[in-house]
């Protein structure tokens, strides 16, 4: 199957002020990319290791769907890119900015990406640029690899940078979008997506995975990161990795305001128990989407990293703040119907430890990313 050229990015380059308040992020892909029932692959193997938790008879009140990798694609690669700098001021000038917007250029470039900004627990403004790749990611690092390795990298002043490449067979990814609401992969000219048969169901998630695993992760210990330097981790076999995020750029002002009221608060208090949990989870960057210059858009976003498939699902299944998410939700869902503008989507990974998961960090402070969990190799600055 030849690839369509690469999508620049699935965000907008730039929106004034007043478009951002008004335009929405939804729109529904071309009926050629939509199939109309789920392949047989995706229903997994019979046995399995873990058994399905779908429920009897079960029907979901919302059909959702996910994404079918083409045929010749045996491993997706999914890369974050970021800068962190003391404030947001630096990060449009520094040298990241310019590498980011050369980057994306490139004949090697993500076939579809996305950006965001968040500030972090140690008050480091960042910006992340995030890009699938279904296959051409080694040529794409080849043309890079000189930048990331250069001394300027860790110039006394320049803003820390870091590249998170984790690589996925297509078996230990899964995924459920809206159609009408492209993000992360679904955004992807080059992906198909179907109805899902597994979704709307505590489970569900897992029994959309198809590899015939417990995916059983490695017990993990928090310890002080490495001084400032270019180091590199290799996070453990079964290491889980998150995305997932939510618009409300279609929502009228009635299910905004009940938005604002019920659900978002409860999700804000989610996402901070995460990221200052790390037995829970050991790194969770809760993002606001922006376009590439920094500029938001009408959508919030999350990264996170599990120690294993079974510590995300412990959250997800047995915590309080995610029940209290799990209950607005519901109860949006069932109040307003098929009239509900809410939009999410969500895309899993589990990592397996058979290839190369590059997880470098320039320049960084020490609580970045993975760096406090996995043993370091490198140098100090």
């Amino acid at each position: 199957m030849t690839l369509p050229s690469p999508v620049r990015s699935s965000l907008p380059r730039r929106l004034s002020t007043s478009a951002r308040a008004t335009s929405s992020l939804l729109r529904p892909p071309p009926t050629e990319r939509v199939l109309p029932t789920a392949p047989e692959w995706a229903y997994g193997p019979t046995p399995r290791a873990v058994p399905l938790r779908k429920p009897p008879n079960f029907a979901p009140a919302v059909q959702r769907y996910s994404a079918l990798l083409p045929d010749t694609c045996d491993e997706l690669v999914i890369a974050q890119f970021g800068v962190q700098a003391r404030d947001a001021a630096s990060l449009s000038s520094s040298a990241f900015a310019a590498w980011a917007g050369h980057a994306l250029t490139l004949p090697s470039a993500p076939s579809t990406s996305d950006h965001a900004r968040f500030v972090d627990a140690q008050g480091y403004t960042h910006h992340v640029l995030t890009g699938y790749w279904l296959a051409g990611f080694d040529a794409f690092r080849a043309a890079t690899e000189a930048w990331w390795a250069a001394p300027e990298r860790l110039a006394a002043g320049e803003p820390g940078v870091y590249r998170e490449v984790v690589r996925v067979p297509p078996e230990r990814f899964e995924s459920i979008y809206w159609l009408d609401y492209p993000g992360g992969l679904s955004a992807d000219a080059g992906v198909t997506l179907y109805p899902t048969p597994y979704c709307g169901y505590y489970g569900a998630m897992r029994d959309r995975l198809v590899v015939d695993d417990v995916l059983e992760g490695a017990p993990v210990a928090r310890g002080p990161g490495p001084a400032r330097g270019r180091w590199r981790v290799t996070p453990a076999h079964n290491t889980a990795v998150i995305r997932t995020a939510h618009t409300w750029s279609a929502m009228d002002a009635a299910q905004k305001a009940d938005y604002d009221a019920k659900l978002a608060p409860p999700l804000a208090r989610g996402m901070q128990f995460l990221e200052e949990h790390p037995d829970a989870c050991l790194s969770l960057r809760w993002a606001t989407s922006t376009d590439a210059l920094g500029e938001p858009v009408q959508e919030k976003h999350a990264t996170g990293y599990f120690a294993s498939l079974g510590q995300m699902e412990h959250w997800s299944e047995r915590h309080r703040t995610h029940a209290a998410i799990f209950s607005a939700a519901v109860g949006r869902y069932k109040f307003y119907g098929e009239k509900n503008q809410l939009r999410t989507w969500h895309e899993v990974a589990v990592l397996p430890g058979d290839r190369e998961q590059l997880f470098e960090y320039v320049g960084c402070h020490a609580g970045t990313g993975l760096l406090p969990y996995f043993e370091a190799q490198g140098e100090a600055a």
